[in-house]
């Protein structure tokens, strides 16, 4: 680690602190240019923003045959973190600041470089350079396509209204711009035998981060994303495969596209779903498929089967049993991050923490869906109090049984890639605490309503179809962030286990 940062703070040559003055004055000559011509023609706000974004995209391209060290590119971040943050907060160059999509936009742009250049500068500086350029080229052809076509085919995965033509301009050009970045880098020193699949892959996988990013978020998740894709497909290590990983992103598209026609998965969930599965199979392969895919299918079989006579607990829940992006990042987000964590740090095992994350999503799921089912009892965890079945913090009997057998289930899928079988026990009993965590932040921290029609309390903000009376919690604690806490504890307790 500290080798790593000598190399990140290593001063740069007087000709590189040169080049990065020039740089820096070539950015703000865009940006005032693009004020000044869009304020002369009165053009729109969105002018500005994408000229910014291209320019600036083409100018980080060539930073890797002008530098040697990364600190030029850290200070670049940082300094244009501030000055986007500075310049919202103080209310000027409002035209770079979309109020429609999310004003942060801007911030997230800076802040997605600094991070690329944190991690790949020192060995890799061209996936710097590439990451955004798909950004900057790729997600500027969605939106131009998307505003000029008269009659676009539109769809809302998430609060951004977006657009079929948009999407596949944002495929084409990034691949386009990813195979002739490569071209200009000469292969670098990246392994040429999956190169195509890197750029399919890649363009592939940050159309869908376009799409299901909202308030401009995509200016952080697309970069990131495609980073991460590149450096896995070109970069030799002992855990690439190439054929892995897309089988992975095969595998991906069939599980979202069939779940979503069986009306497990909302549209948005399924795009989720398909990141999230690319991620699990492709780096992880069926050790770490198997645990997931185990939750999702018998979990979404047994919201199915005990719907019917649930009409009236669907409408206590915030959320019903179709899941969407917010449902999915919440149950399998920790598992992501943990398949992450042991690509990067492959010297140590997060199998048991992803095990636990796991066992807790299925633990929670299942004792809802049991407990709601044979409706019988149900009591607040913290005063044992009769509540509505359905309620956050409600336990009963059946409930407790059906998250003891989901979290057995779950572990013992992991079973044939276990070094012991106590990893069996461990994991279980990660679920089980996982689940009554999320059961006490139910009922403790978790927004709570009360419906002004019927009076009764509920987790929507809607019912009857009136605005419902806020009455206790905290107002942004909603169900998807009670279940990222119940995977997080999961895995914490089997991190605490299997020491």
């Amino acid at each position: 680690m500290e080798q790593y940062l000598e190399q990140l703070l290593r001063a740069p040559s007087a000709g590189e602190w040169i080049r990065f003055a020039e740089i820096l004055g070539g950015i703000l000559a865009t940006i005032g240019i693009g004020e000044g011509v869009r304020s002369l023609l009165h053009w729109p706000p969105e002018f500005t923003r994408k000229l910014v974004h291209i320019s600036v995209a083409l100018l980080i391209f060539f930073a890797p045959k002008l530098f040697i060290v990364p600190l030029p590119g850290i200070i670049l971040g940082i300094t244009f973190t501030l000055f986007a943050y500075g310049s919202i907060k103080l209310g000027f160059l409002k035209s770079l600041h979309s109020v429609s999509r999310g004003a942060y936009g801007t911030v997230y742009y800076p802040v997605a470089f600094l991070i690329l250049v944190i991690v790949f500068w020192s060995s890799h500086p061209e996936i710097v350079s590439l990451s955004m350029l798909a950004l900057g080229i790729g997600d500027a052809s969605a939106a131009i396509v998307g505003e000029s076509i008269k009659k676009p085919v539109l769809f809302h995965l998430t609060a951004d209204r977006k657009s079929i033509q948009g999407s596949i301009a944002m495929f084409v050009t990034t691949a386009l711009a990813l195979l002739i970045g490569l071209a200009y880098f000469d292969g670098a020193s990246f392994s040429t035998q999956g190169l195509w699949i890197a750029v399919l892959c890649s363009s592939l996988i940050a159309t869908a981060c376009e799409a299901l990013s909202s308030r401009a978020l995509d200016n952080l998740t697309i970069p990131l994303s495609v980073g991460f894709v590149l450096y896995y497909l070109l970069v030799r290590t002992p855990m690439q495969d190439t054929v892995q990983f897309s089988v992975g992103i095969v595998l991906g598209i069939v599980i979202g596209v069939t779940a979503f026609y069986a009306r497990f998965l909302k549209a948005s969930g399924a795009v989720a779903t398909f990141l999230l599965a690319s991620l699990v199979y492709g780096v992880g392969g069926w050790k770490w498929t198997v645990p997931i895919l185990t939750f999702f299918v018998l979990s979404s079989l047994l919201s199915k089967l005990g719907k019917p006579g649930k009409e009236e607990i669907v409408l206590v829940s915030e959320k019903g049993d179709t899941r969407d992006v917010g449902q999915v990042a919440a149950n399998g987000g920790v598992a992501g991050i943990l398949m992450i964590a042991q690509y990067i740090f492959q010297n140590i095992d997060f199998y048991p923490l992803y095990l636990g994350a796991i066992a807790a999503a299925t633990a929670d799921t299942w004792g809802t869906e049991v407990g709601t089912y044979f409706r019988t009892k149900t009591v607040s965890i913290i005063t044992m109090e009769e509540v509505r079945s359905g309620m956050s913090g409600g336990i009963s009997i059946p409930g407790i049984v059906g998250s003891l057998l989901g979290a057995t289930v779950v572990a013992a899928s992991g079973l044939p890639w276990m070094e012991s079988e106590l990893l069996i026990l461990i994991a279980v009993v990660s679920g089980v605490i996982g689940s009554v965590a999320d059961s006490i932040l139910g009922a403790t921290l978790q927004s709570q309503y009360r419906c002004t029609v019927c009076g009764k309390d509920t987790e929507r903000k809607i019912h009857c179809s009136s605005s419902t009376e806020f009455v206790r919690g905290i107002r942004w604690m909603n169900n998807d962030l009670v279940n990222w806490f119940c995977a997080g504890v999961g895995a914490i307790v089997a991190f605490l286990l299997a020491r």
